[in-house]
């Protein structure tokens, strides 16, 4: 998410090998491509609205799994009652730094 501001430390964080999903953007970026080159990475773009429903399902089945297992630890930042779910839209356009992800509460 927001590779305008993360990709380049993104690449420069990778293991040897690693490869980059970029889901969310908010602007242009110039990145050194080095940083890719050194460690044999790559950056992949993936346009989500493009998934199918059985791909939908077996996405949010790994990122369940994942967190089951503790190997996937999502950084939680921000959290909103549902009927702040207008402000919540509001303060993730308009306030800069994004740390961890929204999230909407019950």
């Amino acid at each position: 998410m927001l590779s305008n501001v993360n990709l380049s430390k993104d690449l420069q964080m990778l293991a040897f090998g690693g490869r980059v999903t970029i889901i969310g953007s908010r602007g242009s970026i110039e990145i050194n491509p080095r940083d890719t080159m050194a460690k044999e990475s790559s950056i992949m773009g993936v346009a989500l609205f493009f998934a199918t429903p059985e791909e939908n399902k077996e996405c949010a089945a790994l990122l369940y799994a994942g967190m089951e297992a503790g190997w996937l630890r999502p950084v939680v930042g921000s959290q909103y009652p549902l009927d702040k779910a207008a402000q919540a839209h509001h303060d993730i356009i308009e306030c800069p730094g994004a740390a961890g992800k929204t999230v909407l509460t019950m």
